[in-house]
C-alpha cells in the first residue's frame, strides 16, 4: 500500500536529502462519505532532494510512494469540466497546438489523464481523438461521442491496440507527468507512439521554482511524486531521444510550466532559445543546492502557526468562517495547519459528486455552495487560492469577504 524510495526515480542516485516533511496526512485526493470515513488511512507526505554531484538529476520528489489505485478509486474527486478557468485554460492550449502542428482528418491526438474529456472536446471532429484515465469511467458522460475513451493507466502497449502500428500526431499530458513511479520509461513509451516527423508532445505541471516563490505547498499531496524544473524535463528526454523545444508559464495551479517536445531527428520544429535561458537560470536560482530548500521549509513551518493563529483570532472576535471549493490542494493545507470543523464548520461547492462527504482528516462537511452563501459568513476561505482572478470576477462573490491562503494570508474586501 505503501512504498518508501531508496533511489531517486528519475536517475538512481541514492543519496536522498530531507527538504519538508508535512507529517502524515489522510489521501489529500479522495472526499469519503460518513460510510467511508473509517476506511480512510494515514501516510507520510514528506519531500526529499536527489543530491550529489553534477551526474545527478537533483530532482524534488516525495519520499513514499502510495498505491495507485487507492488514490484513483471512485472517490477522487477532480474534473476539468467543473472550471471555466481550466476550461479556458485548456481551449487555448489546444488552440496553441493547432497553430503548431498541421493536423489533417484522421490524424490521432491522444490525452494522458483525460479526466472528463475537456480538452479533446476543443479539436476538430474530424481528428481521430483518444482520451486514456484510470479514472475516466466514472466521467464517460462528459465525454463527446466522437472520443474514443479508455479507462486505464496509460502504456503504449495498450494504445497500440487501438492504432496499430500508426504514429499519434499530438500527446497532451496535462497535470498528470508528475504523478509517474518511473517518468523516464512513461517518456521511452511516448517515443514509441509519437510520429517520428511531425509529432509534438505537449506536458504541463507545476513548476517547481513557482512552487518555492510563491510557497504553494498545497501543491504537494500523495499523487504528485515528482517536482519538475526543467533541468530535470530536459534530463528525461535526452535519455529516450526526444528533445524538448519550447516551454511556456502559466499562473495555473499556483504556478505551471508547459513543456514541447518532439523526436530528437526531428527536422521541423525549431529550438526556441528560452530553453537554454531557462536552464541557465536555475542554476542561477540554485536549484542543485541545498539552502533554497532550507527556506522554502522555514517558511512553510511560519505559515502554518500564523494561518491558524489568524483564524482561531477570528473566531474569537466573533467571525463566522466558511470555506469555498473543496479540493485536494485544500485538504493539504488543512491537515497540515490542523484545521478543523471548530474552525472551518462547512465547505461550500460546485461539484454534485462531493455534496454530503467529507474532507479527509480535518473531517469538514462539504455542502453546495448555494446553502454556504446564503448563510452569509463573515469571511470565505478561498482554498483553490490560485484561481483568484475567477473569484475576485464572479458576481456571486463580490458581497462577500474573501480570505486567500497563499500566496501571503490576505482579505479582499467585499465590493458591497
Amino acid at each position: 500500500m505503501i512504498k518508501k524510495i531508496n533511489q531517486c526515480r528519475i536517475c538512481g542516485n541514492k543519496n536522498l536529502i530531507d527538504v519538508l516533511d508535512l507529517g502524515t496526512q489522510f489521501l489529500t485526493s479522495v472526499f469519503p462519505d460518513k460510510n467511508q470515513i473509517k476506511n480512510i488511512e494515514k501516510y507520510p507526505l514528506k519531500l526529499v532532494k536527489c543530491h550529489g554531484n553534477e551526474n545527478v538529476c537533483n530532482l524534488v520528489q516525495l519520499a513514499h510512494s502510495v498505491e495507485k489505485d487507492l488514490m484513483y478509486s471512485d472517490n477522487y474527486g477532480y474534473r476539468s469540466g467543473l472550471n471555466s478557468s481550466m476550461m479556458s485554460h485548456l481551449q487555448n492550449r489546444v488552440k496553441r497546438i493547432m497553430r503548431i502542428v498541421n493536423l489533417k482528418k484522421n490524424d490521432i491526438v491522444l490525452d494522458i489523464g483525460s479526466n472528463d474529456g475537456t480538452t479533446l472536446s476543443y479539436y476538430d471532429h474530424q481528428i481521430k481523438k483518444i482520451g486514456i484515465d484510470p479514472t475516466s469511467g466514472k466521467f464517460k458522460e462528459f465525454y463527446k461521442p466522437d472520443i474514443t475513451v479508455i479507462t486505464d493507466f496509460f502504456s503504449a502497449k495498450i494504445l497500440k491496440n487501438y492504432i496499430g502500428n500508426k504514429r499519434i500526431k499530438v500527446i497532451t499530458s496535462f497535470a498528470m507527468f508528475y504523478d509517474l513511479e518511473n517518468p523516464v520509461e512513461f517518456a521511452e513509451q511516448i517515443s514509441q507512439i509519437l510520429d517520428i516527423n511531425e509529432g509534438i508532445w505537449v506536458l504541463e505541471q507545476s513548476y517547481l521554482l513557482e512552487m518555492l516563490n510563491k510557497l504553494s505547498f498545497d501543491t504537494i499531496c500523495h499523487e504528485h511524486l515528482e517536482y519538475y524544473s526543467l533541468t530535470q524535463i530536459d534530463w528525461i528526454m535526452s535519455k529516450v531521444g526526444l528533445k524538448v523545444i519550447d516551454v511556456e508559464f502559466n499562473e495555473i495551479n499556483g504556478g505551471s510550466f508547459a513543456v514541447t517536445v518532439c523526436h530528437k531527428s526531428n527536422k521541423i520544429y525549431k529550438t526556441s532559445k528560452k530553453v537554454n535561458n531557462i536552464l541557465q537560470l536555475e542554476i542561477k536560482k540554485g536549484l542543485s543546492n541545498k539552502k533554497i530548500f532550507e527556506t522554502f521549509s522555514k517558511r512553510v513551518h511560519l505559515f502554518k502557526n500564523n494561518f491558524k493563529d489568524f483564524l482561531i483570532s477570528s473566531i474569537k472576535s466573533g467571525k463566522k468562517i466558511f470555506g469555498i471549493g473543496a479540493s485536494t490542494k485544500g485538504n493539504v493545507i488543512l491537515q497540515y495547519c490542523d484545521i478543523d470543523k471548530n474552525l472551518l464548520p462547512y465547505i461550500g461547492e460546485i461539484n454534485h459528486e462531493k455534496f454530503n462527504k467529507f474532507t479527509p482528516g480535518s473531517w469538514i462537511e462539504i455542502k453546495k455552495e448555494d446553502e454556504i452563501l446564503k448563510m452569509n459568513p463573515d469571511l470565505l476561505l478561498i482554498l483553490p487560492w490560485h484561481f483568484k482572478k475567477f473569484f475576485l470576477e464572479q458576481k456571486k462573490y463580490k458581497k462577500f469577504n474573501l480570505l486567500f491562503p497563499l500566496p501571503e494570508t490576505h482579505i479582499v474586501k467585499s465590493n458591497e
